[in-house]
């Protein structure tokens, strides 16, 4: 499919990463699922064929050194198998990923090539096959777009692996804010009991306090090429040029209140004919549903032709609204096992031509919290 879009053309098409498999036969995957904000086991990537270096963390005890490579390593020759952590390596990853979030924008600007990920959701073995399939990231440039922790058994897994690689390959991992990168979320959906099954509840309120603590950092949004706009959630009445995102002051550790910053993690778009620009979005019981008449004057006045999100399952790991002006990547296959819906990563060349990565279900879900 192509398309033209002011200036730009973006073409699309897509493979399956893993094994033989089609859509419908129409070219465009069937509408987004609805999951409120209330899963296939794969190969080991390659290693990674880097020097080694030794990373220290200043705050930490000062015996104390965390090889970050070597940290990466050993997730990878694990593969899919939990991995045995102490909480002293668990805190260090995430004060060292907090400083690194911490030295970037709140609105990244990028360029391709680049591979784009949405939602993860604790789905370790899913996130392996994306480094395996799509290549490994100190040769690959990753946008992921939220949503690492929460619903699947390993959270920890993915969060302790990506917090790594951004700090071992800051100029390859790029990680925006989800909504469940934040701290009522986390509490409630998965990943504090996780760490409490894991470190039992004294340790688990410590290593989850600090995981938030970098979370507060992430950076909210993306441009690629400056021409295609990445975030979580969606668009807001009260986005009126890019620069209302470049203003926003981190660290932000709660978001409650209604306004540019909720909207960015929270925000769909409405998928009944409304002629209204944005609503309450009650599904969400928060942020704003947005039309597509909303979404064209958002993306005319912020001089931009396409929009990335993630946010909501799409059945195919990804669909299209607005004709093709926006664009969901779901990346977390098998999410929900009623749907048993497939993950995509998008790839988006230099030319911001983009490819789609699909990876099918498999047949045996992951367990979930």
């Amino acid at each position: 499919m192509s398309t033209s879009r002011s200036s730009q053309s973006f073409s699309f098409s897509s493979t399956t990463g893993s094994s033989q498999g089609s859509q419908d036969g129409s070219g465009r995957p069937p509408p987004l699922c609805g999951i409120p904000a209330q899963i296939h086991p794969m190969t080991m990537p390659e290693l990674f064929e880097i020097e080694k270096r030794r990373t220290k963390w200043d705050n930490a005890s000062k015996s104390t050194e965390l090889d970050v490579v070597e940290f990466i390593r050993r997730h990878l020759l694990r593969g899919k198998k939990e991995f045995h952590y102490t909480a002293n390596q668990v805190e260090q990853i995430a004060h060292m990923a907090m400083e690194s979030f911490e030295e970037q924008q709140t609105l990244i600007e990028l360029n391709g090539p680049i591979l784009v990920c949405g939602d993860i959701h604790g789905q370790y073995s899913d996130l392996l096959h994306i480094f395996h399939a799509c290549g490994p990231p100190h040769k690959n440039r990753y946008l992921f777009l939220g949503d690492y922790v929460d619903r699947g058994r390993n959270s920890l897994e993915v969060i302790c692996l990506l917090f790594a690689c951004k700090v071992q390959y800051p100029g390859h991992i790029f990680m925006l804010r989800g909504n469940h990168e934040i701290t009522h979320i986390n509490r409630a959906y998965g990943f504090f009991d996780e760490l409490s099954r894991r470190f039992g509840n004294d340790r688990a309120e410590e290593l989850w306090l600090r995981f938030n603590d970098a979370f507060a950092y992430m950076p909210l949004a993306a441009t690629i090429g400056g021409k295609i706009l990445c975030m979580h959630g969606g668009i807001s009445p009260h986005l009126r040029s890019l620069n209302d995102i470049r203003d926003i002051k981190r660290p932000i550790p709660v978001i409650i209140e209604p306004g540019l910053i909720q909207d960015l993690l929270w925000a769909d778009p409405n998928l009944l004919p409304s002629n209204d620009g944005f609503v309450p979005n009650h599904f969400r019981n928060c942020s704003v549903l947005f039309s597509e008449e909303a979404l064209k004057k958002t993306m005319t006045s912020l001089k931009i032709n396409l929009i990335l999100r993630a946010h909501q399952v799409a059945q195919y790991g990804y669909d299209m609204f607005c004709g093709q002006k926006m664009i969901t990547i779901f990346s977390a296959p098998r999410y929900h096992p009623e749907l048993n819906n497939w993950g995509a990563v998008a790839n988006v060349s230099a030319d911001l031509e983009i490819f789609f990565i699909l990876t099918r279900p498999s047949e045996a879900p992951q367990k979930q919290i």
